[in-house]
């Protein structure tokens, strides 16, 4: 199997992992959050919150960084490696320290505060194992990472949900998470040593400052969007306690369930984007203008539709206790069209070398986030929150497709609008006046949909030429 073969069966494999990742993890927390009430479950939320934001000041971009290195370097792998995970364990101590002494300042509770540092020693591990990652993306054999990934998955459900059933312990259930990121880690680590390179954890100080250089682009990109993401869940903890925490990550994690789909897709034009912008800008162009006619396509009826049926999804996956969470998933419903195209307006700036405009927007809004939840979540509460995540993911996307139109590709927008829009009606017309169950309702809504854009010839040559090409450049670059 010829190298470019090999890479484009391991990202596939790499893709379908993710997916089943992303399912499980969706499983899991609702599964928590039936089991133990939407005050423990906004608990959890606060911690997985906060320990994400501090794992972002333990990776420092390090993990993005040393795939670009280590492929161009791989006699330096070693190197790269023992000073790295030197760096991230320094790093570690410190985040947890002044997380420590955060929490004792704010007064959280004791459960909260050791919930916390079960799951910031998760985030770490899982900061480290994705560094291994990285090794495995470099030399091109992302199935070891796929396979990994499945794994411990795999054990999270098993041993996650049944320490859950017989326990109905939080902290337990921290625990399980732990000790299962931590052999997770050893797996990644043997399969390193194994595979590609012993590891002796030799301290280099000057080595150490060139890879947090090298690291430093990518550190306020993530800062920005780990602000952007969670901060809410920890100032709603902040103002309002844990129960709101609860209803407002129920909707929340709905949404953020469904980004694997523009994720997926992104991933998989970003190598095309990025391979053909010096030789071939027309043909980027003509992708970015399609693909943002495609995730509009999809992404506009998930959030009408999800609008509709917020009540049916709140109440079918968490209960009658998550009940206030249907007014949330209504204002969040809106946030899932923006954020499609947001994601691939990030991939396209990023493809053209002009990241340094996305970090901006991510910067930006997040600053805008957190001023509208300092306002809006004392008053309003969860609702609040909701409406600054809305608010601030408009804003990111107008921000970011002002600069795309004006450094790269603008195009008509209205005209590919109008379209989808009346199909996204002649949807919700059908699922408003039928009662029947939400899955029914989901497929009917779909079917009736897609019927209407083809009714309405929303594709055309343009999409089927779009489609060859794809599949043109896809065969070339697998040797077929």
């Amino acid at each position: 199997m010829g190298s470019v073969r090999r890479i484009a069966a391991n990202t596939v494999f790499l893709s379908i992992a993710e997916v089943a990742v992303k399912i499980a993890q969706f499983f899991i927390f609702v599964y928590v959050a039936r089991q133990l009430g939407n005050a423990v479950f906004g608990r959890f939320n606060f911690a997985y919150s906060f320990s994400l934001i501090a794992v972002i000041f333990i990776d420092i971009g390090i993990n993005y960084m040393v795939i670009r290195e280590i492929s161009i370097k791989k006699e330096m792998l070693n190197k790269f490696i023992s000073n790295s995970l030197i760096i991230k364990t320094g790093l570690g101590v410190i985040v947890f320290i002044l997380s420590a002494v955060a929490l004792n300042f704010l007064n959280y509770p004791k459960e909260t505060r050791i919930l916390v540092y079960l799951l910031l020693a998760y985030m770490f591990l899982r900061s480290n194992t994705e560094f291994l990652f990285s090794v495995f993306k470099a030399f091109e054999r992302m199935h070891y990472e796929a396979l990994i990934k499945v794994l411990g998955v795999i054990l999270i459900l098993i041993f996650g949900i049944a320490g859950l059933m017989f326990t109905k312990n939080i902290i337990v259930f921290g625990l399980i998470y732990a000790l299962i990121e931590f052999f997770v880690f050893l797996v990644a680590l043997t399969v390193v040593i194994k595979k590609f390179t012993t590891i002796s954890l030799e301290f280099d100080f000057a080595f150490a400052k060139t890879i947090i250089k090298l690291a430093s682009p990518f550190t306020l990109s993530m800062i920005f969007a780990g602000i952007y993401f969670y901060i809410d869940t920890i100032m709603l903890s902040l103002m309002k306690g844990d129960v709101p925490v609860g209803i407002y990550s129920a909707a929340y994690n709905i949404t953020l369930a469904l980004l694997f789909i523009p994720g997926m897709y992104t991933f998989a034009i970003y190598p095309i984007l990025s391979s053909s912008y010096l030789n071939n800008k027309r043909q980027v162009k003509f992708i970015y203008e399609r693909s943002f006619k495609y995730l509009y396509i999809f992404g506009l009826p998930l959030s009408i539709g999800l609008f509709i049926i917020a009540r049916n999804a709140i109440l079918f996956m968490y209960g009658q206790d998550y009940s206030q969470s249907v007014v949330a998933l209504k204002i969040l419903a809106g946030f899932i069209v923006f954020k499609f195209l947001s994601y691939l307006i990030g991939t396209v700036l990023s493809s053209i070398n002009k990241q340094k405009f996305r970090m901006y927007g991510q910067g930006i809004s997040a600053l805008l986030n957190l001023s509208l939840n300092l306002v809006l979540i004392p008053r309003f509460s969860f609702v609040g929150a909701g409406i600054a995540t809305l608010i601030s993911e408009i804003f990111l996307f107008i921000f970011t497709f002002i600069f795309v139109s004006k450094y790269f590709h603008s195009f008509n927008v209205l005209a590919m609008l109008y379209k989808p829009l009346i199909a996204s009606v002649t949807m919700s017309l059908a699922i408003i006046f039928l009662k029947i169950n939400m899955f029914a309702l989901i497929i009917v809504g779909a079917a009736v949909y897609f019927t209407a854009l083809f009714l309405l010839k929303a594709f055309d040559e343009k999409d089927y030429s779009l489609m060859r090409r794809l599949i043109k450049i896809s065969s070339q670059k697998n040797g077929i």
